[in-house]
């Protein structure tokens, strides 16, 4: 297992910390750890939702037809527009 040092913590998250590992009979370690993993736990749940949502809906669209060749393209072509365009306002 991997050895990480947390620096410049600030003091109010330390104090918080270390109370929430007493309350919880843990190490301070360990309530990192735990604190951690539920917080990709809950992404993990977000996406999951999200996907089944996706399904539903494209159960519940109709009947499935084809798509065209011009029709594929022209969506990756709106999609790599999109992307290029967060692309330029993230950097």
């Amino acid at each position: 297992m991997a050895d990480y040092t947390l620096k410049n913590v600030p003091e109010p998250l330390r104090s918080k910390l270390e109370s929430e590992a007493q309350r919880s009979f843990r190490s301070v370690d360990q309530e990192i750890l735990f604190r951690l993993q539920r917080s990709f736990d809950a992404d993990d749940t977000r996406m999951t939702a999200l996907h089944a949502k996706w399904i539903y809906d494209a159960l519940n669209s109709g009947e499935a037809a084809a798509f065209k060749d011009t029709e594929i393209d022209a969506a990756l072509s709106r999609g790599l527009k999109r992307a290029k365009k967060r692309k330029r306002t993230s950097a």
